[in-house]
């Protein structure tokens, strides 16, 4: 009787170190939370195909929301992240002023924050994974000025006004055109919501207003490029002004491949939401981040990883056939 209570107990012990075990191993799992200002642009679904496609590979469990733009149902979704318990947020903000508090609510939970693409202003963060949008504005310039020779009038389309990366491609693209004097920005212009109808109707006016004298445009984004392809086209002249984006959706390359638009920047978004869910992961699992840069975000100082980016023109538009499988050439 006595060996048989002894083994009964070594059992019970045992089935129960096994299901502390278990419900450990399932405590274990990373939960990312990721909240994004819209899936409306191609981009984001590549961002989101990044991190589901490694999910498994880090073990780690996804809740990907959409604000669809709006403001307050950002603040609903991040409140439901944080609900669910969440180990690290990534946050794609639809305003990067307002964003500051929903990182202070999750800071307040101990959810550390990875801002992605969009850097909400004057906060303290674990990290901004980003393309280098300032590279991005280089690169679109340095082709602008090739193509132009140095000389002519030049619209710059912002995206929204006090964005991080409206305000870093358009610093990039001033960077470069400050050494050519014979090229002038004639018009620079933000737009709410980087939104293609208002880019459209900004080159209306600028070419109305400059008799048609534009040789070239820059755009922060591929949906302002279009606008103002559109815009050129409505007055006939398509391949008379040089136009170059930034995202390289699929209307921007098959207008590149059309030859109504001229160039845009990848900012491959794949790599992006890669970037962010390797930095997230690190993050939850307490591992030291490599920045490649520190910046100052008002009063605070924050690590900044950066990922790649690539001219894309009607010589290499073809590379981009792999994200858009029914482009035509």
């Amino acid at each position: 009787m006595k060996f048989i209570r002894i083994t009964f107990i070594f059992l019970i012990c045992f089935i129960l170190t096994a299901n502390l075990s278990h419900a450990k191993t399932k405590k274990s799992k990373i939960k990312i939370g990721v909240s994004v200002a819209t899936m409306k642009e191609a981009v984001y679904s590549f961002m989101k195909q990044a991190m589901m496609d490694n999910k498994d590979k880090y073990g780690v469990e996804v809740y990907w929301v959409s604000s669809n733009n709006n403001e307050m149902a950002q603040v609903g979704n991040v409140e439901d992240l944080l609900a669910q318990g969440i180990d690290v947020l990534i946050l794609h903000p639809v305003n990067t002023v307002a964003a500051a508090a929903l990182v202070k609510k999750a800071q307040r939970e101990n959810v550390p924050v990875v801002s992605m693409d969009r850097l909400p202003t004057n906060v303290s963060l674990s990290c901004h994974v980003t393309a280098d949008s300032f590279m991005v504005g280089q690169i679109q310039a340095e082709y602008l000025v090739e193509q132009l020779n140095g000389k002519g009038n030049v619209v710059i389309l912002k995206g929204e006004a006090g964005n991080d990366v409206a305000r870093e491609i358009t610093a990039g693209n001033k960077n470069i055109l400050k050494n050519y004097p014979d090229i002038k920005i004639v018009v620079e212009q933000s737009h709410r919501a980087w939104s293609r109808d208002l880019a459209m109707a900004t080159t209306e006016n600028a070419l109305t207003n400059y008799n048609n004298n534009i040789q070239g445009i820059l755009a922060n984004n591929s949906g302002m490029i279009m606008g103002a392809v559109q815009a050129l086209i409505a007055e006939d002249l398509t391949g008379k002004v040089v136009t170059v984006g930034s995202d390289a959706d699929k209307d921007s390359c098959q207008a590149i491949i059309k030859g109504t638009n001229d160039a845009d920047v990848d900012k491959i978004p794949y790599q992006l939401g890669l970037g962010a869910f390797e930095i997230a992961v690190k993050i939850a699992k307490g591992e030291e981040l490599e920045a490649d840069k520190t910046i100052q975000n008002g009063k605070y100082k924050v690590p900044v990883k950066l990922t790649p980016v690539r001219l894309i023109t009607r010589e290499n538009v073809g590379a981009m056939k792999d994200r858009w499988p029914d482009l035509r050439f």
